[in-house]
């Protein structure tokens, strides 16, 4: 009986390793996808810019006119479906991730119980994308990628870094650039949830200031001023000094609420 359990725990393991590693690769291809969208994103764009300085500098007639129109309706719509081409594969990361760190909760569950294989552990679960499984590679790779403009892959790999590296000393950065990602993709929402996860969970982080900034900004591009002046007041309250209650001033001197 003992023999037909063991057997039964290193059939579970095996079949965690494989689900573990699939997901994984999954990921890894929606992110080579994500990369050939936007290369696809980037090549439109810059069509329809020529496009539309030619019809700008130049004298055609009606027939001609219509003709550059009809293009450039054909360009827009392209970009229309590599936008919704992205927000798929976003909404299929967001789902592998939960995924995985749900697999990795669960081996991890295991591997503490003492009735499990005595060396039964499961090393796929620390392998992050890309292979890299060093918490400053990946978080370097990411904000690489930030910094590149490339914010769809970035927030691949700092979701991936949280869930990986949860007890980081680096994860409210993590939060925080996640955060900046959305932002300048005008997700403020997701932004704001970035940013709240830093103010409500660590309340002693070196970005805290830059989180309370960037929230009540956000809220002001939502259109919920109100919301945001109150966010850029307690900012100016919490930290009167810092660079970030200047820039909150200004907002608010710029748009004359008080502060």
């Amino acid at each position: 009986m003992k023999k037909i359990v063991v057997l039964m725990l290193i059939s579970l393991f095996l079949v965690g390793c494989v689900d573990n590693t699939k997901t994984a690769q999954d990921l890894n291809d929606i992110k080579d996808q994500l990369w050939k969208v936007q290369a696809q994103q980037s090549e439109e764009l810059k069509r329809l810019k020529q496009l539309e300085e030619k019809n700008n500098t130049q004298n055609t007639d009606t027939g001609v006119n219509a003709d550059i129109a009809a293009t450039q309706q054909d360009i827009q719509d392209s970009i229309n479906a590599i936008l919704e081409r992205i927000k798929e594969l976003n909404d299929k990361v967001t789902f592998l991730l939960t995924k995985l760190s749900a697999m990795q909760n669960s081996n991890i569950n295991n591997n503490q119980n003492p009735n499990n294989i005595e060396n039964g552990q499961n090393t796929v679960n620390n392998q992050p994308l890309n292979g890299i499984n060093n918490p400053d590679a990946l978080f370097s790779q990411a904000y690489a990628d930030y910094m590149k403009g490339n914010y769809d892959i970035a927030i691949i790999e700092f979701k991936d870094y949280i869930a990986k590296f949860s007890n980081s000393e680096k994860v409210d950065n993590a939060y925080y650039w996640l955060g900046l990602c959305y932002f300048e993709k005008e997700k403020y929402r997701d932004a704001i949830d970035s940013f709240d996860k830093i103010i409500k969970d660590y309340p002693d982080s070196d970005v805290l200031a830059s989180a309370m900034l960037k929230k009540g900004l956000a809220l002001f591009e939502m259109g919920a001023a109100g919301m945001g002046a109150v966010q850029l007041q307690e900012l100016i309250e919490k930290f009167p000094m810092s660079k970030e209650a200047n820039l909150a001033r200004k907002k608010l001197d710029a748009l004359h609420i008080a502060n």
